[in-house]
């Protein structure tokens, strides 16, 4: 049984559970890739001139890659499997590490921000890194190169409380409610005037 699990509160249930996206391995697949390239020298060098002279040393080279590749894999898919980034319905948890642990968590009332940083090739692959600001003492709780972002966001916006401002309506979906929660929070720094907040909350809800 996972670490969330065992330590789930009484009445306390997981939304959401995210995971290394396939970039996450990346390593492992630039070095297979390598392999197969030179894998594919070997075969043309042993049909061309030079023979066994080219051929062998080749072969032997990718395969070393290929063991590389695959240990790389296997440290890797170990870690991913260890490491848990959860949202239940009152905390976020973050939990790294195999035998040296580190365990985060933070309550949902005292989240302050949610930023997701995307590259180019996050935006076009689906990944990227989701920082969770909170006011407790641990600050930010980081999640790195996680599959769709967006919808740990959510599930993140769609349980905590409205700090500010009126609620979303009854029945508002997860994607909207976030919105909302962001449009909050950038009134409650200043970042909006009210003007903008009330145009901009009456534009979010006209589009249910």
């Amino acid at each position: 049984m996972a670490y969330a699990e065992k330590n789930l509160a009484p009445g306390e249930t997981i939304l959401h559970r995210a995971r290394y996206h396939w970039v996450f391995y990346r390593f492992s697949i630039a070095v297979l890739a390598l392999a197969a390239a030179l894998g594919i020298a070997a075969l043309y060098a042993g049909r061309a001139q030079a023979g066994d002279e080219v051929a062998r040393p080749l072969a032997l080279i990718a395969a070393a890659f290929v063991v590389i590749a695959l240990v790389a894999f296997l440290a890797r898919r170990v870690r991913a499997n260890m490491d848990e980034f959860v949202v239940t319905n009152r905390r976020v948890i973050r939990k790294v590490g195999l035998v040296a642990r580190e365990i985060q968590q933070a309550p949902l009332e005292k989240i302050q921000d949610i930023t997701i940083e995307q590259g180019v090739l996050g935006r076009m692959l689906g990944y990227g890194t989701v920082i969770v600001e909170t006011a407790s003492e641990k600050g930010m709780l980081v999640f790195p190169a996680i599959a769709a972002p967006e919808s740990f966001r959510n599930h993140v916006w769609g349980q905590a409380p409205a700090r500010t401002g009126a609620p979303a309506p009854e029945g508002t979906p997860v994607a909207a409610r976030a919105r909302l929660e962001e449009l909050e929070n950038r009134k409650e720094r200043g970042l909006v005037s009210p003007e903008e907040y009330t145009a901009k909350r009456q534009d979010i809800l006209s589009n249910l």
